[in-house]
């Protein structure tokens, strides 16, 4: 797995550092997992994280147990589709590292080697122990150092799927900001009305970006407990209760240039250190095999 590194990558932010790295560019019924509430109420958090890498259990208010895996997952929430298509469900937070862990716990299998887009797969973790958070709550983080085959793999190994075309499978590299054609961004967008989560206003208060953290005298560069932040929420009717979607990590999507190890793939929403308004409409891109500190994902449904 090629690990993304960037030498500007500081445990504080600095002068200077810019805000992107890597590549920029300039898609039924509710999956199992339940409806979330559709409040702006912040995360309980659940319990505190012994610093290891194995799940500590089901305590966020925003995952539920999963009947059909017996693993801990994120609750979704049902997404209107455009006319002529079934609606959708998307997880309401990014996936935790509680979440993945137990995942990886139940062994995995890697793609066959013929496998085009994934088959140079022979780990599921890129983590870097330098630099991966494990203080107090880790387990209620996104979880990051996944690169697109892990966030693939692991939505399909919970029955979801990586969120991708409306019309299902991948969405189109060139339609990542058309909310007829990509479930992120219409459940980002609230079906093309908004230019951020929660409205056309840039709040620099609202989401877990680098002006975020500036405003608040907060400069380490770490991720936040998934929902900890109740203004950075979806609220329109029909595709209410999701958040994060702006800041906190950038989002692989089912959407790529090309196949291989080495194709570009989108990444949505920014990141906590990214700077300057966090659209829905934001093009970010990296490599297939990339993983970094500031990248993870979210599960829409099959």
């Amino acid at each position: 797995m090629s690990i993304l590194r960037n030498a500007c990558i500081p445990i504080l932010f600095l002068a200077g550092c810019g805000a992107r790295s890597g590549l920029d560019a300039s898609g039924g019924a509710t999956a199992a997992g339940g409806l979330a509430s559709t409040g702006g109420a912040s995360a309980a958090g659940g319990v505190a994280s012994t610093g290891s890498n194995q799940a500590t259990g089901c305590t966020g208010s925003f995952e539920t147990l999963q009947s059909s895996t017996g693993l801990c997952v994120a609750k979704m929430t049902a997404i209107t589709a455009p006319n002529g298509y079934p609606n959708y469900a998307i997880d309401v937070t990014e996936v935790t590292k509680g979440q993945y862990d137990a995942w990886l716990a139940t062994h995995p299998a890697f793609p066959p080697k013929a496998d085009a887009n994934c088959g140079y797969v022979t780990t599921y973790r890129g983590e870097s122990s330098d630099l991966t958070y494990r203080g107090p709550d880790a387990e209620h983080h996104p979880v990051v150092w996944v690169d697109w085959c892990g966030a693939y793999s692991y939505c399909k190994g919970v029955g979801k799927r990586l969120c991708g075309a409306i019309s299902g499978g991948s969405n189109a590299y060139t339609e990542y900001a058309d909310a007829s054609a990509s479930q992120w961004h219409r459940a980002c967008s609230s079906a093309g009305t908004y230019t951020y989560p929660y409205g056309n206003t840039y709040n620099s208060t609202y989401c877990d970006g680098y002006d975020y953290r500036i405003g608040n005298g907060s400069l380490t560069g770490q991720t936040i407990t998934v929902a900890s932040l109740g203004s950075c929420v979806t609220s329109t009717n029909g595709y209410a209760g999701v958040y994060d979607l702006s800041g906190n990590v950038r989002e692989w999507e089912d959407s790529c240039i090309s196949t291989g190890q080495l194709a570009a793939c989108r990444l949505r929403g920014g990141a906590f250190w990214d700077q300057g308004p966090l659209t829905c409409g934001r093009e970010d891109s990296d490599q297939r095999s990339s993983a970094a500190i500031y990248i993870g994902f979210r599960c829409c449904s099959q």
